[in-house]
Parts: structure tokens; sequence; C-alpha cells
């Protein structure tokens, strides 16, 4: 296990240099929560542009999406695509926020989760987003990135799931070190470690890497 945080630690210290910029989370907690429902099967770009024009849509106030038609609310995130279920989606999740949110602040994460998970729609990688990036709270999502790139790497073994190594991180790093990591390991993924041709002489990873020793 020691050998394993000490990877760890200099995987995040390499990345830390090649993207010296963080990440820091600049939408309330709301925005955070509605952004990461409709991220899900699509991109970011995409959420981003269904978040404004929900803003749009309800003159900014987005504890009313519940109020909004269906049509109206259907219109505003078809973009994201798979519009219905994202609808019933946010439906449930803003008109209990207020209640939410407040038990949210309070919780450990692991409650956290658990509770987010409740809702339809909400499985515990989405619930951890949230935390991570609406509350602060030490958690460590596992996106399609950050699953490829781990897994390329080869550092965790081999019978362990995506929700053992997030509660890896979880238990023996912070909640800064695990926000920044899970952003610089999403960056990688896109810009470097690419799926189909990944640009493996430009990667800072590549001495630690299982795949590219392959």
């Amino acid at each position: 296990m020691k050998e394993l945080i000490e990877k760890a630690k200099e995987i995040h210290k390499r990345l830390k240099e090649l993207f010296p910029e963080p990440h820091r989370p600049n939408r309330t907690p709301l925005e955070q929560a509605v952004f990461t429902v409709l991220s899900q099967n699509t991109t970011d770009l995409n959420a981003s542009r269904c978040l404004e024009r929900l803003k749009r849509a309800t003159g900014g106030k987005l504890l009313e999406i519940p109020q909004l038609t269906t049509d109206e609310l259907v219109e505003a995130i078809r973009p994201c695509g798979m519009f219905k279920q994202k609808e019933r989606a946010l439906r449930e999740l803003v008109s209990r926020w207020p209640r939410l949110e407040e038990k949210l602040r309070e919780l450990p994460p692991e409650e956290g989760i658990k509770l987010l998970t409740e809702l339809s729609y909400i499985g515990p990688k989405t619930a951890r987003v949230i935390l991570t990036f609406g509350f602060g709270k030490n958690t460590f999502p596992i996106d399609t990135h950050c699953k490829k790139v781990l897994s390329r790497l080869g550092i965790f073994p081999k019978g362990w799931s995506t929700e053992e190594i997030s509660r890896f991180f979880e238990k023996h790093f912070s909640a800064r070190f695990n926000r920044e990591l899970h952003y610089n390991l999403i960056r990688l993924g896109r810009r470097v470690c690419k799926a189909r041709k990944p640009e493996c002489e430009r990667c800072p990873l590549r001495n630690l890497c299982s795949y590219r020793r392959r």
C-alpha cells in the first residue's frame, strides 16, 4: 500500500507540472448539480450550453426548473441528449434541492454519496462530482478519462473496481489533492492519453505506465 501511495503522489506531482493552472470550481452547488446531470453521456461544452439555456428559461432562478412545462424544459436541455431521462432527474433533484443542499453541507462524503444516489439517474460517480466541485468534499470521481488513464497506467491491482480506487484516494489523500488529480487526469486523457492514438512520447507518466511498456 505504501508503494501505491507513493506512485499516486508522483503522478499528481508530474501532472501538476504539466498543468500548472489548477481547476477552480466556479459554479454554485445547485449549478454544479444541474450541470453534472446534464453532462451525462455528452460533452462538457454541451452541458454548459444547456445550463445557460436553463438559466435563460428560468430567468436565472434554477430553483424554478420544476415550474417549467415539459416542452420548455425539454427544449432547454435537448442538445444534451437523453432529454426525457434528464428532465425527470432535474425535476426530482431541484424540487428537493433546498433541503438536500442543507444536508449535503453537513454530511460526511460517504453519507452524501448515499443520499444523492437515492435520486433518479444519479450514481456514485455523479454524486462524487457534485460533492467534489459543488461542496469541496473529499471524494474522487472516476469518469471515462480517469478510468482510461488509470487503467493504462496499471498501478492498481487488476481486481480493483472503480469504487475501490475512489475509496483508496479518499482514504489516503486530501480533498484538494483528489480534486486536482481528478481534473488533471481528465486533461491528460483528452489531450495526450487519447482513446485511439495515445501520444505516449508526450506523456510525463510514460515510464510509470504499463500500457507504454507493452
